[in-house]
């Protein structure tokens, strides 16, 4: 019994201190996974967990934030779901899922698409995770927005390919790890022969000038990996597969890795082949095959020379003096301080061979360019110059060549107009003119055409150049001398084309902003003419903003920048007009900036909401249908306008996801209040559509998985476009056309207001009109307002079309537009729009008034059909 007692209390101590070290493993292990958890709240990095098939378990609020999803929304989903369907490649996602499959630790980028569609790249690793029994028990997954790192990487690259110089990226072993297509162009290899190769020359082989073989080992990116220094100016002939040789011009420059060690090398290659061809010409040239010849006697100041000389000249012999003098008096005054000072330096240098280009008087007295080059071929016993010789080229052709150059680096190439670097000139000629001289006013004319994009998408990019060329044109004619547009006015004007369909107009010494207000009015009516381009009439007006020496800032940029504010300023308030710049202006653009920075948050933090107005049956009074309005809820200043923030999302582009938002949104909705109030609810849910989402190829698609995704009918969705866009051109047409083929009805919002009559209506792709509020609100006391609603009544039952009245505020209103067999209405007499829960109770109390449809019959009401 004491031996046993004795070898109990043996194991116990043992197994007692396996269970301190185990409870102290435990806590220290909870104590980590707190400060993991901590870290995990605070990082701006996604952090998940997940179980071995990827199911989400939690996540940080980084994640949550970027997925646009709430905890409860993101925990239980298989996070492989959330990789965007397009963008990935397919077997790396495959191997992927394997290999997470076999428990394996994985890094890789992967495009992730968020909640609200936004496409998020992630640098991602999954680091598996076990148990106390070392199973696998999931992965802890961390991600890194690198959206900006590949977006960046992805222009890089453009960047890269685009290069006419081959680039070539090697390892540090010299194996080729990437090139340019310029490279395979170049070296006669395509992309899959370069890669891995020791060198872009292996295939045919490399020479030196002297035609000698070049070692691999000693070629440029050989040395420079030997020795981690750059090179520049290599010269080698690189041959072809077919035979064809083709001389390089190399540059190299070595990689380093974070820590300074050397990595690889990247090395440029410009084919200079006709470039040598012509040098061995032009040296074949200066040993006399051709080219002038001369020489000079120092000693006894006597010249001679051949007769290509004499030719280039322009004279015959006897026509110059051969002296040293005779030859000064051919060359121009201004050339001869150093023409003088490089003879003197060839004097007195040994050996020294110079170049020197001056200008010579001709036979036929112009002044043409030559270039002479010579050196001292004899010298006497104390290195006395003796007697000099070398070759002379008419250089005049070059010499205008480079002017040439120069003009069209100032000129745009597509109107020949002057560009953007000389109105920067004019500009800054004009505002330190302005400074030194008072009395003198300048103005900046800054011109852009409306739907001029609209041309382009619809008729192709050729019309839209020659719309530009005609633009041009006009533009050039109304501005030349004599054609000014105010009297006795004597003002320099200039037109210029600075990109895209923005042009400029610049005005020198005009006497006040008058002048320039006169100029930019007749540009709006010399511009706004139609324009004939092949077989299409194009119209297109001008929006011009102008600044003048009274607001101009003091730098040029500033100057552009302000008449381009003007302009956006013109197009706001109506295009196809012109405005001043006026200080003021400054802050409307920074509350546009303010408002849409704040408007892409308000996206993000679901500050935006769907108000709904019901449509009432004007004979039955029940609830026809409802139109759904976005609102936005801001933190800080309540409710905004739509009549404010509408408009800023139009001109940033946020428009089309805000219109998404509101079409998912009210379907969903939709078909909740279907289940919830059955045959209460309403029969249709309308939704406006804006002119970027009508001209986005996307938006039938987007329609038709929105339907799809809430479940609803394509007849119950009515989509609203106002009258102008609905008239507008053949690529709305179109798309107007392809969303009725999908089932969905389309309403014309607004009638009366834009420029369609009713003679056009049978030509539009619509169910139902809209009539404008404007109109119902006129017509108990304008006789003209209400023969309009009735004609435009008349048609649509005509044509088989709905009417809806907007903006019913009164009951007699109400009762005029039944009268006249308007189908429904909407407006405040009925009800203001309403969020989902004001709605439903405003559904419900609106039953228990309205009379049933037997009610009605028995009644001896007609319910008309909606």
């Amino acid at each position: 019994m004491l031996l046993l007692a004795a070898l109990a209390i043996t194991m116990r101590k043992p197994a007692a201190r396996a269970l301190q070290r185990l409870y102290r493993a435990l806590t220290t292990q909870t104590q980590e996974m707190k400060r993991l958890a901590l870290v995990a709240e605070r990082t701006s990095n996604w952090v998940l967990t997940t179980t071995p098939d990827r199911v989400v378990l939690w996540a940080n609020q980084a994640a949550l934030q970027g997925l646009g999803l709430t905890e409860s929304e993101a925990v239980g989903k298989n996070l492989l779901a959330y990789a965007a369907s397009q963008g990935n490649d397919a077997q790396e996602m495959a191997l992927l899922a394997d290999e997470l499959d076999r428990g394996l630790s994985v890094k890789m980028e992967i495009l992730v698409r968020a909640h609200n569609g936004q496409n998020i790249w992630l640098d991602v690793e999954y680091q598996p995770t076990y148990d106390e029994h070392r199973k696998l028990s999931g992965y802890m997954v961390m991600g890194l927005d690198i959206t900006e790192r590949v977006n960046q990487r992805h222009k890089m690259t453009a960047v890269f390919n685009a290069l006419p110089v081959g680039v070539v990226v090697q390892s540090s072993t010299g194996e080729v790890i990437d090139c340019n297509p310029a490279t395979s162009e170049i070296s006669g290899l395509s992309r899959d022969e370069l890669m891995g190769l020791a060198s872009t020359s292996v295939a045919g082989g490399s020479v030196r000038d002297d035609l000698t073989p070049y070692p691999t080992s000693e070629l440029p990116t050989a040395r420079t990996l030997r020795t981690g220094e750059g090179l520049r100016g290599e010269s080698l002939g690189h041959i072809k597969p077919n035979g064809e040789m083709r001389w390089l011009m190399v540059n190299t420059e070595p990689l380093r890795d974070a820590q300074g060690d050397l990595s690889g090398v990247v090395s440029s290659m410009v084919d200079v082949t006709e470039q040598r061809e012509q040098q061995q010409l032009l040296a074949l040239a200066v040993d006399g095959a051709g080219l002038g010849t001369w020489q000079w006697d120092i000693a006894a100041d006597e010249m001679t020379c051949n007769d290509r000389l004499l030719e280039i000249f322009g004279c015959r012999r006897g026509d110059v003096e051969m002296t040293s003098k005779g030859f000064y008096r051919l060359i121009h005054p201004e050339d001869v301080p150093a023409w003088m000072s490089l003879m003197k330096e060839q004097m007195v240098t040994p050996g020294m061979q110079r170049r020197f280009e001056i200008r010579i008087r001709h036979g036929n007295g112009l002044w043409v360019w030559m270039m002479f080059s010579g050196a001292v071929v004899t010298r006497g016993p104390e290195g006395r110059p003796l007697r000099m010789a070398g070759v002379c080229i008419d250089i005049n052709a070059k010499r205008l060549l480079e002017e040439q150059l120069r003009e069209m680096a100032r000129t745009d190439t597509l109107t020949q107009m002057p560009n953007r670097a000389v109105v920067m000139e004019r500009v800054r000629d004009a505002i330190i003119r302005a400074r030194a001289e008072p009395g003198y006013n300048f103005a900046v004319l800054f011109m852009d055409f409306d739907r001029f994009k609209q041309v382009n998408d619809t008729l192709g990019h050729s019309v839209g150049d020659e719309l530009l060329r005609q633009i041009a044109q006009r533009l050039q004619q109304s501005l030349r001398p004599g054609d000014s547009y105010t009297p006795s006015s004597d003002f320099s004007q200039m037109a210029a084309r600075i990109g895209g369909d923005e042009f400029v107009v610049v005005l020198d010494d005009i006497r006040g902003d008058l002048d320039a207000e006169i100029v930019a009015s007749r540009l709006l009516d010399v511009l706004a003419q139609p324009y004939v381009i092949e077989s299409h009439t194009v119209n297109s007006s001008v929006s011009i903003g102008i600044v003048t020496s009274t607001h101009a800032a003091d730098d040029v940029e500033a100057v552009l920048r302000d008449a381009d504010i003007a302009m956006y300023e013109a197009k706001r308030t109506g295009r196809g007009r012109y405005v001043l710049f006026e200080p003021s202006m400054h802050k409307r653009v920074r509350d546009d900036v303010t408002l849409e920075a704040e408007l892409r948050r308000a996206l993000r933090q679901d500050e935006l909401f769907v108000v709904y107005q019901p449509l009432v049956d004007l004979v039955s009074g029940e609830l026809a249908g409802m139109e759904a309005l976005v609102r936005w809820q801001h933190p800080l200043r309540g409710l905004v306008s739509p009549v404010e923030f509408i408009p800023v999302a139009e001109a940033c582009g946020l428009i089309e996801s805000i219109g998404h938002f509101v079409l998912q949104t009210a379907c969903a909705e939709f078909e909740h209040l279907q289940a919830l109030l059955g045959r209460e609810a309403p029969r249709s849910v309308s939704v406006n559509l804006s002119r970027a989402q009508l001209r986005d190829p996307a938006l039938v698609g987007n329609v038709r998985d929105v339907l799809r995704a809430s479940g609803m009918e394509a007849a119950q969705l009515q989509l609203e476009v106002t009258e102008s866009l609905a008239a507008q051109d053949s690529v709305v047409q179109a798309r107007l056309q392809e969303l009725r083929s999908l089932g969905v009805t389309l309403a014309l919002d607004d009638f009366g207001t834009g420029y369609s009559s009713l003679s056009c209506l049978h030509e539009l792709p619509v169910h139902t009109v809209k009539i404008d509020r404007s109109f119902v609100s006129m017509a108990q006391t304008s006789d003209y307002h209400r023969v309009l609603i009735e004609a435009t009544i008349l048609m649509a039952e005509t044509l088989g079309m709905n009417t809806v009245a907007e903006g019913i505020e009164t009951t007699g209103q109400a009762d005029l537009m039944r009268a006249l067999r308007c189908n429904k209405g909407q407006g405040f007499l009925f009800s203001r729009p309403l969020g989902l829960v004001a709605l439903i109770q405003w559904i419900s109390a609106h039953a228990a008034k309205a009379p049933s449809r037997s009610e009605q019959v028995h009644a001896g009401v007609t319910v008309a059909p909606t």
